[in-house]
């Protein structure tokens, strides 16, 4: 079996959030199937170190109406842990700063789905799976269903995050001209949306995990597709956790706690924090802003930190940069910044990690904690409700409050404090949390078989 995974994102080679993280958890699990052929195709980006792929071809479209800069791409190759990797190499397109972001992310995006269609027919690769995700590579299922292509693949779309659609009014006839071109199809209407476009062309519909899938199909987190939704079906497969990415060091829980108090003596001391193990140390690592619940975390500091120690890790709106670097405390250090390895550091080092989200379709933050032992404390959604049981790995909150925040907090300081026992069984239980995407995969293994056959 032959699987095609487009994305946007690709951990190792460039990311902004848990997009990266699954697809290359998913590939790397695919991969270790004797019989199964996984490539990821992603865009080159400026900020992508492509210096060991070897440039295996170039394809360009001709037509005269258009400049060759927007109408070829080269094809870079390497292998990555056992998955092929191609890269879309285009300079006028993917040459940017930034993966996302700009005015003609319309043309971007349609430009690198006709050229996944390109290397697929030209290679000959004939896969037996498309796999798409988010609406990034909303127009693939509709280019190969308005192609001469016989047979076609099969469609899977993974919607990680329904919020973002892809939704674009065309700012010219030139920009819609472009469209037309890339997709090989005339577009009657005046805007288009990418992922409704990709859901209604896609044989299934996925998304990150059971409790979201329910939502999408509800106004609540639909955002006006809910109905399509509930028409096509979606199915809910909770993302996992690529432990090469993640080494705790050790697989035996007893030798780990000695780890984990290593590094948690090394963080207070780098920090200026009191070295003290029966401090609770509290760590929030996560991009700042409303939905992963910056507004409550920020209320609720003064109603924990004396008893505690808090470090923050994260860059993202402005005004939780600034809330969080002036707020002064013996106890507090803010680190508005994003370093991977500081990242790691932090989940050994702490014993409770903070994730409050407003709205969470999945998330790996609390996938990590778990890996750690840093026991999360949790929104009672989507995916965290999926995947934190309360009381026995972590703690939920059954409402998005600063007071429900505290409350949870408060008891599993408390806990920490005064009862051992049951803080070990806590650790163990989150230590022990089997989340790796070995055995995640195995949902879309079964789904796969079952469209090819």
């Amino acid at each position: 079996m032959k699987i095609i995974m487009a994305s946007t994102e690709f951990e190792g080679l460039l990311k902004t959030g848990g997009l990266g993280d699954a697809v290359t958890g998913i590939c790397h699990s695919l991969s270790k199937y004797n019989d199964i052929e996984v490539y990821a195709v992603i865009p080159n980006y400026r900020n992508l170190d492509s210096s060991d792929f070897e440039k295996i071809d170039e394809i360009s479209l001709d037509d005269s109406r258009f400049p060759k800069e927007q109408t070829s791409a080269n094809l870079l190759y390497k292998k990555i842990n056992n998955t092929n990797v191609y890269l879309i190499d285009n300079e006028y397109y993917f040459n940017r700063e930034n993966i996302y972001g700009y005015e003609e992310d319309l043309l971007r995006w349609a430009f690198f789905c006709r050229f996944i269609y390109e290397l697929i027919v030209q290679k000959d690769m004939n896969p037996d799976i498309v796999h798409t995700n988010d609406y990034h590579e909303g127009m693939v299922s509709y280019i190969f269903k308005n192609s001469n292509l016989n047979p076609l693949p099969k469609f899977v779309l993974t919607i990680h995050n329904a919020l973002f659609q892809g939704y674009y009014e065309f700012q010219s006839d030139e920009e819609k001209s472009l469209l037309e071109y890339y997709i090989n199809s005339p577009w009657p209407q005046d805007s288009i949306n990418l992922l409704k476009e990709s859901v209604l062309k896609s044989d299934e519909i996925l998304t990150v995990s059971p409790d979201y899938a329910e939502g999408m199909k509800e106004e609540k987190w639909g955002n006006g597709l809910e109905d399509l939704y509930l028409e096509k079906g979606i199915k809910g497969f909770i993302n996992g956790l690529d432990t090469s990415f993640h080494d705790r060091e050790t697989d035996n829980f007893d030798d780990y706690l000695n780890v984990k108090k290593e590094y948690k003596a090394r963080i207070q001391e780098k920090f200026d924090l009191k070295i003290d193990e029966n401090i609770p140390l509290i760590t929030y690592i996560c991009r700042l802003g409303i939905q992963k619940g910056s507004d409550i975390v920020y209320e609720s500091l003064n109603n924990f930190i004396d008893k505690t120690q808090f470090i923050l890790l994260g860059t993202g709106v402005e005004e939780f940069e600034e809330k969080f670097s002036n707020f002064k405390h013996e106890n507090l250090h803010a680190i508005i910044d994003f370093d991977s390895e500081l990242a790691r550091e932090l989940y050994i080092a702490s014993d409770i990690f903070l994730m409050p989200s407003y709205f969470e379709p999945c998330g790996i933050s609390q996938l990590i904690a778990l890996h750690y032992s840093s026991i999360p404390i949790v929104t009672n959604i989507g995916g965290l409700k999926d995947t934190v049981e309360d009381g026995v790995n972590g703690f939920k909150m059954n409402e998005y409050s600063s007071d429900e925040l505290t409350d949870k907090i408060l008891i599993a300081t408390s806990i920490y404090l005064n009862d051992k026992k049951r803080w070990r069984n806590l650790m163990k239980n989150a230590f022990e949390s089997d989340n790796h995407w070995d055995h995640r995969i195995k949902n879309y293994v079964r789904l796969y078989r079952k469209m090819v056959k």
